[in-house]
């Protein structure tokens, strides 16, 4: 595939994701797909696994969705893609800390995923995201004070 038909693929695989179309992401992806949530220390292995990762933030944010792409960069094997996401913390948030009860509020994250896809499918990608942020967002942790 070429650098330009991979970064098309990251860009529909986070249309789907948005939209709940968890099987269709899945037939775009290797059976053995990993996923690493890098900031919790998480890996999910497999479609289950990767089902898995996709529907914990969608029970946490059901409207969650990538609504701006800030930077990709595609080669003929990967895609980086930093986005911004945005969604309502209407639902539980399951962290290796535990779960994170629904709190009613708006998160708005920046990411980035680092992706590895072979043969026009996506077979694992590393999630890096802020985590501090989010939490803060969450009302979990202080905001910073000013300096």
């Amino acid at each position: 595939m070429s650098a330009q038909d991979n970064a098309a693929l990251a860009q529909t695989i986070y249309q789907l994701w948005g939209n709940n179309q968890f099987d269709e992401v899945l037939a775009l992806t290797a059976e053995d797909v990993e996923v690493v949530l890098v900031p919790f220390g998480q890996t999910f292995r497999g479609h289950d696994g990767f089902r898995a990762f996709m529907q914990s933030f969608k029970t946490a944010f059901p409207d969650i969705a990538v609504t701006e792409v800030i930077n990709q960069i595609a080669t003929d094997e990967a895609v980086v893609t930093e986005f911004k996401a945005r969604g309502t913390h209407t639902g539980p948030l399951l962290t290796p800390a535990g779960e994170v009860p629904p709190t009613g509020r708006e998160v708005n994250l920046t990411v980035c995923e680092v992706w590895e896809i072979r043969n026009g499918k996506l077979t694992g990608f590393r999630n890096y995201q802020d985590a501090a942020t989010l939490m803060r967002q969450l009302g979990l942790l202080p905001e910073p004070e000013a300096a």
